[in-house]
């Protein structure tokens, strides 16, 4: 996917913008995408909230997919399960997603999210694809 494709696709994903999730790749059935810390983003102990965790790990998913389904109506999750290894404390996350299975309607996807080298979240995820 182009950065043509990829700036006309973000500006669906208004979500992305709100929480200052960039993708830094995506195509040939992976994503890597990044998300900044902030203050704004983190819970009363001051690590990042397991839900933006969750976000970006599915954001990431996505993003692994939409480059392979381009003729599809649209994607949306399914299900996903999301193992929370690692407290998130001011640093910025990665997630890098891959396809595990593609099929006519339905997308596996395996994400890894990081700070450094230090594995925080690793999440399945899977997509309905609408055609």
């Amino acid at each position: 996917m182009n950065q043509g494709a990829i700036q006309k696709r973000w500006k669906t994903m208004r979500i992305y913008d709100f929480l200052g999730i960039r993708v830094d790749s995506a195509g040939g059935r992976k994503a890597r995408l990044r998300l900044p810390w902030r203050p704004e983003l983190t819970q009363p102990l001051g690590y990042v909230h397991g839900g933006i965790i969750a976000t970006l790990a599915d954001a990431a998913a996505g993003w692994a997919l939409f480059p392979e389904v381009e003729r599809a109506e649209g994607c949306t999750t399914l299900q996903m399960q999301v193992n929370f290894l690692a407290p998130v404390v001011k640093t910025d996350m990665v997630a890098v997603a891959k396809i595990v299975r593609l099929g006519r309607t339905t997308a596996l996807m395996d994400v890894e999210v990081k700070t450094g080298r230090t594995l925080c979240a690793k999440a399945l995820v899977t997509y309905h694809i609408k055609r």
